[in-house]
């Protein structure tokens, strides 16, 4: 046991003594920097232009949504909530369900993070937003009406 403590002291002492000379063995660089393998841009990158070519049905979709947007005031009123997901492609999956099955109703995907809710139609009563919920519940059990600002038309 008493060797090992002697090898270790003289261990570190070399160690400690060696250690004054260690600028000596320090690396040198040349005056302008490293070499480095990335090349400086000589210009900057030419623009381009982002083509979009879309179908007649997603045109019409989003010229709608845009008249939407720009016309659209908002109001207190009422939403049916149908889904609550963290999950964005099944909240996905069940807007364009709903938006197939009942396009007189709009649809809104809202995201509070972590989570997705599907919310459905632009109700001024409660009577009529009760009304929707019962018609979907068999589609998404569980339907309840929550107050929000809807967009008056």
């Amino acid at each position: 046991m008493k060797v090992y403590g002697w090898v270790i002291l003289l261990t570190v002492g070399a160690f400690l003594r060696g250690q004054t000379h260690w600028r000596d063995f320090r690396p040198t660089y040349p005056a302008g920097g490293l070499p480095s393998a990335e090349r400086p841009r000589l210009r900057d990158p030419s623009p381009f232009h982002v083509e979009w070519h879309p179908s007649p049905t997603a045109q019409n979709l989003y010229e709608k949504v845009l008249t939407t947007f720009r016309t659209a005031t908002t109001l207190p009123g009422y939403r049916v909530q149908i889904l609550t997901t963290e999950r964005r492609a099944e909240a996905d999956s069940v807007r364009f369900f709903v938006m197939e099955t009942f396009p007189e109703l709009p649809v809104y995907r809202l995201y509070e993070a972590p989570v997705y809710k599907i919310r459905v139609g632009d109700f001024l009563d409660k009577r009529e937003a009760e009304h929707w919920a019962n018609v979907l519940n068999p589609h998404f059990p569980g339907a309840f009406v929550v107050p929000d600002k809807i967009l008056r038309r």
